[in-house]
């Protein structure tokens, strides 16, 4: 039976989060609530959502209001709606308030959902909403009224607010368990916290994106691309499923004219559909032959350096300076030839850098990293006039 009121996709509203959302207990504040980003601001859903992709997944929270926890039975979750798309849309404009929820957004499938842990959220009233509790400041109810292990899922309800019009899931993560690692360029370091990895295979086939406008699409696309080249977000998470970007401003026309509601019913033009820059076989041809032009010229790089360097040679024969190694590279991660030499293996992706392989070639060892860095900049001198000024040297201590 087609139901319009049920979705096979449940979502995940991105949203800003403000000083209220920080719990009282700042020992607790494991910076789980604001993106860490370099630059990155806290006034807007879509640098949030380009944090999430950064890091991999959705991170988990007790959702504190006021400094306190909204969550029963202590373990932190990750929310999503089972509303259609058509009603999530209504209900953000309704709301008004994009400190709660916006339209952008992540939807999973259901069924993935259910099978990693999600489960529906259990709306109740409690005669006067009185409980009898283990650990009041934790929310933690006496077992002989729920079971501690579904207190997660459990909203109460008043007489005045009810919130079974959100249609709530929730996933839970176990608070003696923090495996969800997240980078901190701020202090260029990482550290664990609670989340749900939505952007690994082993969890979900698709993860569908959310976005206002192609103009956001084609910004978040670069940073996907970046990870999915390599397979991994930037906190160390795997990155690796099928995403697939919906466009908010197509999407609601959409809905408008053929009165559907559910991101299923949309057409594949409700979807920003990404072309890389082909390249022709006169191209390929002309990059093999300067790759291995370069590669053939590094032996003669590395002697020129030897013969020339200011650097003192130990009586070991190497060079007495910084340990180190340096690559061809460039950032240009959609530049079709980039794309050609990671999907012919030459080249291997690194974040949001390409590293151009086996570029030395029957040189003498040396671990000096000047030695390294000049090999480099002279092939890189050779790609950029012969092919395309894309390229640059990629330094590494050692």
């Amino acid at each position: 039976m087609n139901r319009t009121d049920i979705s096979k996709y449940l979502i995940h509203s991105v949203r800003i989060s403000i000083d209220n959302d920080l719990p009282i207990d700042s020992e607790t504040l494991e910076n789980l609530y604001y993106p860490l980003r370099e630059e990155s601001g806290f006034d807007d859903e879509s640098e949030v959502l380009i944090n999430i992709i950064e890091e991999g997944g959705v991170r988990a929270s007790p959702s504190f209001r006021n400094g306190n926890s909204t969550i029963y039975g202590d373990n932190p979750v990750v929310c999503f709606t089972e509303m259609p798309l058509i009603n999530f849309i209504q209900y953000v404009h309704k709301r008004n308030d994009r400190t709660r929820f916006t339209e952008c957004g992540i939807a999973v499938l259901k069924k993935e959902f259910y099978k990693n842990g999600g489960r529906p959220v259990i709306s109740g009233l409690s005669e006067d909403n009185v409980f009898e509790y283990l650990d009041k400041n934790k929310r933690i109810i006496k077992p002989d009224i729920l079971p501690i292990k579904e207190q997660y899922r459990y909203v109460n309800l008043t007489r005045d607010i009810d919130w079974t019009h959100e249609r709530e899931w929730r996933i839970k993560c176990d608070k003696n368990d923090k495996n969800f690692s997240v980078r901190d360029d701020m202090r260029n370091d990482s550290f664990l916290t609670w989340g749900v990895n939505v952007f690994s295979n082993s969890l979900f086939s698709e993860v569908i994106l959310i976005l206002r406008s192609i103009e956001e699409a084609k910004l978040v696309h670069d940073i996907i691309q970046g990870q999915l080249d390599c397979g991994y977000a930037k906190g160390g998470q795997e990155f690796c499923v099928k995403i697939k970007y919906l466009i908010l401003k197509e999407s609601i026309e959409f809905l408008k004219r053929n009165e559907i509601n559910s991101i299923e019913d949309l057409p594949s033009n409700a979807f920003y559909s990404h072309i890389s820059p082909s390249i022709s076989d006169e191209e390929k041809t002309k990059l093999l032959k300067v790759l291995k032009k370069c590669a053939n010229m590094s032996k003669a790089f590395a002697n020129d350096f030897i013969s020339n360097t200011k650097f003192e040679i130990e009586s070991n024969g190497l060079i007495n300076d910084i340990s180190g190694f340096a690559h061809v590279a460039s950032d240009k991660i959609d530049n079709k030839y980039v794309r050609f030499l990671l999907n012919e293996n030459l080249a291997d992706s690194i974040g949001e850098t390409i590293w151009v392989k086996q570029m030395e070639r029957n040189i003498p060892f040396q671990q000096s990293l000047s030695y390294h860095e000049y090999i480099a900049e002279r092939q890189c001198e050779i790609f950029n006039k012969e092919i395309d000024d894309i390229f640059r040297v990629y330094s590494r201590l050692d």
